[in-house]
């Protein structure tokens, strides 16, 4: 079958981790995929030439892609979120003309945002992929066919890091995520200042910039600043002992969030401790791939039990990766799309 994504942005990071990594295995079923993703991104501008001239470019782009998406007659179209991050509806629903079977992936809070556009959308659509069991119930109100798909990475990509033979290595808390994601990290700031003061171990900041961290107070912490692409972020991931997830949780937005970060950390084999907020709070629910902390002393507390009992670190890596081996990889969900797919 012929299958068309039509995508956020190439380095959007649910464009990366629920359609480009599925774009090979579907290939290799015998269909045939064609993504299309917007240039700039839904939510970028290019500085050079500004807002406006860079909406007028992804129409362009857009508008490009839906004359590809004619010639190419997929028998099924893929869209992530709204062909654009606005109110508008008009090329939408030149795609859901375009194709017999419309396929709706939510993966965020979109509605909070966009409340009318978004019930629309998922009313035109005829079957909608949603990332976690809140989203699934926003959308059981106006849509009977759904299937959750958790966002995954790929095995053969996320693979186990080598612990360090040597006891002595400082220990390295690693934080991995965009820009606009960074300023979170104020929530366990207190407590890794505090950690910071009794233990030694360096902080890795993993993203496009750094310059959110210029509003966090990290005072007597041994920062690294690491600029993210591609090509180094599973390289970077190896380096962390411990991964960082800090939420707010005074957001709604944060309650239907995918659990991404979380997820990359379990995959290569190492404990995170995280906001139990959405998704988290059931992947940690347990304590065995790591700990939820809703203040600065559960920060405190679940940090320094990490930083001194490297066994439990191991023990929850393992945990967490057998974790991701069943739910959390497109090889444990492949089936499953592919049949919401050819519908």
């Amino acid at each position: 079958m012929r299958f068309g994504f039509v995508t956020l942005g190439a380095n959007v990071p649910s464009t990366r981790f629920r359609f480009y990594l599925y774009e090979n295995p579907l290939t290799k079923r015998g269909h045939r995929c064609r993504i299309w993703t917007s240039y700039p991104s839904v939510y970028d501008f290019i500085p050079a030439i500004g807002w406006r001239l860079s909406y007028q470019l992804k129409r362009a782009n857009r508008l490009l892609q839906y004359s590809q998406a004619r010639w190419f007659c997929p028998d099924t179209i893929y869209l992530e979120r709204g062909v654009f991050h606005d109110q508008s509806l008009w090329l939408d629903g030149w795609f859901r003309k375009l194709t017999p079977r419309l396929v709706l992936d939510v993966d965020d809070a979109i509605f909070l945002q966009f409340p009318d556009k978004t019930r629309q959308l998922i009313e035109m659509s005829d079957h909608v992929v949603v990332s976690n069991q809140p989203l699934y119930d926003y959308v059981a109100q106006y849509h009977s066919k759904i299937t959750e798909i958790p966002t995954c990475v790929s095995l053969e990509r996320y693979r186990l890091r080598e612990h360090p033979k040597s006891s002595t290595k400082k220990p390295i808390i690693g934080w991995m995520g965009t820009p606009s994601n960074l300023p979170f990290l104020a929530h366990c700031a207190p407590a890794l200042r505090r950690l910071a003061r009794e233990h030694a171990f360096t902080l890795l900041i993993v993203s496009n910039t750094s310059d959110p961290l210029r509003t966090i107070d990290l005072e007597g912490i041994d920062l690294r600043f690491e600029t993210w692409s591609p090509d180094v972020e599973i390289q970077r991931l190896h380096e962390m002992d411990i991964g960082l997830m800090p939420l707010p949780a005074d957001q709604d937005w944060m309650r239907y969030k995918a659990a991404t970060k979380l997820v990359q950390y379990m995959s290569i084999g190492i404990p995170a401790v995280a906001s139990p907020i959405g998704v988290n709070a059931m992947i940690l629910q347990d304590n065995t791939v790591g700990f939820a902390a809703s203040h600065e002393d559960q920060w405190f507390e679940s940090l320094r039990t990490l930083l001194l009992d490297t066994d439990l670190r191991h023990r929850m890596g393992k945990a967490g990766r057998s974790l991701v081996e069943s739910k959390f990889c497109i090889e444990a969900n492949i089936d499953r799309l592919e049949s919401v797919l050819k519908g």
